[in-house]
């Protein structure tokens, strides 16, 4: 089966998928055409979950800062109020 993703193989990547109940960590929203993203901390390895590609990329572009996640957050909410 070899390791498809970010070095968990197929069965791991199953039951990390199964854990999550077959959904995005962060959306809830099931995989459509492509597998869920890996997600790792790309200064340690270790594996944090299974995003979709739209959320995977998110975390890339807010360099995986939780401040810059609250402040675009807090922003949202400012402007559709």
């Amino acid at each position: 089966m070899g390791r498809p993703r970010a070095g968990l193989s197929a069965l791991e990547y199953s039951a990390q998928l199964m854990a999550q109940g077959g959904v995005c960590a962060i959306c809830r929203r099931p995989p459509r055409k492509r597998k869920l993203a890996v997600d790792h901390d790309h200064r340690t390895g270790a594996i944090r979950g299974l995003l979709c590609w739209r959320c995977n990329y998110g975390l890339i572009w807010y360099r995986d800062l939780p401040e810059s996640l609250r402040a675009a957050a807090d922003y949202l909410e400012r402007i559709i109020r």
